[in-house]
């Protein structure tokens, strides 16, 4: 029977989110209005005539010699659609060095630079592309960021004068004013350059958390901690980077009861989080807390926050560059990195993903995190064997914590070592202790293991409940009729739940497959044959489901077009030996109907 837990393990089982960190969730960047640039920056090339470019690859990648220019052009075309972008960067400056003025290039050379965290390299790229009175908006940020990592605030300003006042533009560059101005030591000018932050535009809670960041700096408490509590407000309870900021706030005004209220009102929304052990172990040490205090650290938490919005609104692109910028101007952020690791895995980059998680520090609170996620592109990226190594290793190292055995069992389920997925998932109900009676998740995948291990009847009870405590989800609905069907049991209750799971995902091959399947056990052979041509179209490379259709095909006598479709599923079964035996029959002697 074919698998049917087509879920992303991440999402299913982390309960510790990179969305659960950012500051800018759910800001609405459709609705910003673009405002006049009132700003009074002056508008100064910042480019040489004579300044030369270096167009040696430096991400150490050894390239063909033979590469030509037009070549290296659509090569680098190649590793962007690969997300791979110190490649993207090698082959555009190739390019360049046969159109070195081709603004076009210049752009796509220095957008791959600073994506792939060679932000140095890309500095003379950005400063050909700040010319005149327009500009696109990488290029000023990165001589921004660059300016203010060198404590130059002068150049750090005039940069962030070519930034456009729209978009992200439109609270990053207030933000960046505001930083610039602390560099200056002008700290009521940075208040002032942040202006009013109640303004309803999904940006306030950002706003007001900058703002108490350098009240506080600025030694003004009462005014700190009222901008403090309209960011928590405006966030619903605020983001891991304000409870932290302002937990730290209060702890270091020998108000740690106050802090202790803060940090467990965020834990009691996120039960399951670490990211507070260590603020809470110090609460017997006020005094002791550190803080976001300079313009380098308060310039990555607002790229930090717009990279993240970007994420999460469906931009990974942009997401990847803002975030390296703020790793460069904070090397050592965890948050950030977490972010970087998080885009680089959605991209499918493990390897690079997996580098990202490594940096977050050992000591830090995200490093649990971070090492969940490192075992998942281990498995992603085919090293399946360090991955369960190192989660055995994490599941031992805390054994009050079901995350890493979650993980364990998903990672030995997609493996098809089902008596080892089971025993990982019974260990981790058995930790959860009484939430795991309600824990529709670990019922519903745990439900698979037993399935696929031969114990139906405790994965029909664990289905069971996944449903009854989740009504109407359409994996689990889809998970169990197609097991009622593929058995022949319950038939028209199955299929009126694998119904119900289509019109839910009415795009997802794998549960209209299940739809055809159902109508072919019944009988249905034309209505299989019509659901089952529509899953191979949304399907094409899933073995099953070409052998399902082959079957309909059969059915209703359309033999040649049924050996064809067996046969396409031969070739896509190599791994599955017994499917493989099972559809060599089938082109031999037919369904032996006959």
């Amino acid at each position: 029977m074919v698998l049917r837990a087509r879920l992303h393990r991440a999402g299913l089982v982390l309960a510790a989110t990179v969305a659960g960190v950012i500051t800018l969730a759910g800001c609405r960047t459709g609705e910003l209005i673009a405002r006049a640039d009132e700003t009074g920056h002056p508008v100064i090339a910042q480019t040489s005539e004579d300044e030369t470019l270096d167009f040696a690859p430096a991400s150490g990648r050894t390239l063909p010699l033979e590469t030509t220019p037009s070549g290296a052009y659509l090569a680098a075309q190649a590793a962007f659609m690969e997300r791979d972008m110190d490649a993207a960067a090698d082959y555009l400056l190739i390019a360049l060095a046969a159109d070195a003025e081709n603004k076009d290039i210049i752009r796509q050379a220095h957008f791959a630079q600073v994506s792939a965290g060679r932000v140095p390299e890309a500095l003379p790229l950005a400063r050909k592309l700040v010319v005149g009175e327009q500009a696109e908006q990488l290029s000023p940020l990165t001589l921004a960021v660059d300016a203010l990592d060198r404590n130059d605030a002068e150049a750090a300003y005039e940069a962030v004068g070519y930034l456009p006042l729209s978009g992200y533009g439109l609270a990053l560059v207030p933000l960046f004013e505001a930083w610039i101005e602390v560099a200056r030591g002008n700290m009521a000018d940075a208040v002032a350059a942040i202006g009013p932050y109640d303004l309803g535009d999904g940006f306030d809670a950002l706003r007001a958390y900058h703002v108490a960041l350098i009240e506080d700096m600025a030694g003004n408490p009462a005014a700190a901690d009222a901008a403090f509590r309209v960011a928590l407000t405006a966030q619903d309870g605020g983001s891991y980077r304000v409870v932290l900021a302002y937990g730290r706030f209060l702890e270091n005004r020998g108000k740690s009861g106050e802090a202790r209220e803060v940090y467990e009102d965020f834990l009691a929304a996120n039960p399951s989080s670490l990211w507070l052990e260590g603020a809470l172990a110090q609460l017997e040490a006020p005094g002791t807390a550190g803080r976001i205090d300079t313009p380098e650290e308060g310039a990555a938490e607002a790229l930090f926050a717009v990279a993240g919005a970007a994420q999460q609104g469906g931009s990974p692109e942009t997401a990847l560059a803002y975030a390296q910028l703020a790793a460069y101007l904070a090397p050592d952020s965890d948050v950030v990195h977490l972010l970087i690791g998080d885009v680089l895995e959605l991209e499918g980059r493990h390897a690079d993903a997996i580098a990202a998680y490594r940096r977050i520090s050992a000591k830090s609170p995200l490093s649990w995190t971070g090492r969940l996620r490192t075992a998942i592109n281990l498995d992603d990226s085919g090293d399946s064997n360090k991955a369960i190594a190192l989660l055995r290793q994490m599941e031992q190292e805390r054994p009050d914590r079901a995350d890493a055995l979650i993980v364990l069992g998903d990672i030995l389920r997609v493996n098809e070592r089902w008596d080892e997925a089971v025993a990982a998932y019974d260990d981790a109900y058995e930790r959860e202790g009484g939430a795991a009676v309600d824990d529709w998740k670990l019922h519903y995948v745990r439900g698979i293991a037993l399935e696929r291990s031969g114990d139906w009847e405790r994965a029909e009870a664990d289905l069971l409940r996944a449903l009854e405590i989740q009504p109407g989800h359409p994996f689990v609905l889809n998970y169990l009729g197609y097991t009622w069907v593929d058995m022949g049991i319950r038939m028209e209750e199955a299929l009126a739940m694998i119904e119900q799971a289509v019109v839910q995902r009415p795009t997802d091959g794998f549960i209209i497959d299940s739809l055809g399947w159902a109508y072919y056990r019944m009988g249905r052979y034309e209505d299989a044959a019509e659901q089952l041509e529509l899953a191979v179209e949304y399907e094409p490379s899933d073995p099953v489901v070409n052998d399902h259709l082959g079957d309909a095909y059969w059915k209703v006598g359309r033999r040649n077009e049924a050996r064809v479709q067996w046969r396409r599923a031969l070739s896509l079964a190599e791994d599955d030996a017994e499917l493989s035996a099972a559809i060599e029959a089938k082109l031999q002697s037919g369904l032996g109907d006959d």
